[in-house]
């Protein structure tokens, strides 16, 4: 393996989501990892506000949200919401993240 090709975590995620193929349960794990990770580490902000958005407050996005809002570390009582995972929803949900929140040139940097 060269060193260029070496990732961290935080790149393997976007690595995992943009690959439709990847089991649903990791993709939407992954899209939290980065969520968690982005807003709470790197930006240092709380992302508990961000589904008050209208634009994600569609019904579309009612799973998504679900699953972004869960505690990594929760009981994991709704677990099998997974069931209504949608990739194009979920995809989606995850860029409007990242616009609403003003850091859509971050979202197209990580999915090229």
């Amino acid at each position: 393996m060269k060193y260029e090709e070496i990732q961290n975590d935080y790149q393997s995620y976007w690595s995992i989501i943009k690959d439709e193929s990847v089991p649903p349960a990791l993709i939407a794990n992954c899209m939290r990892n980065i969520v968690e990770y982005f807003f709470n580490f790197v930006q240092k902000r709380d992302f508990n506000n961000v589904f008050q958005s209208h634009a994600l407050a569609a019904d579309k996005y009612q799973a998504f949200y679900r699953y972004m809002n869960r505690e990594s570390h929760s009981l994991g009582q709704n677990i099998f919401d997974i069931k209504e995972f949608n990739y194009s929803d979920f995809k989606e949900g995850l860029k409007l993240i990242f616009e609403e929140c003003g850091y859509s040139d971050h979202y197209k940097a990580m999915m090229k």
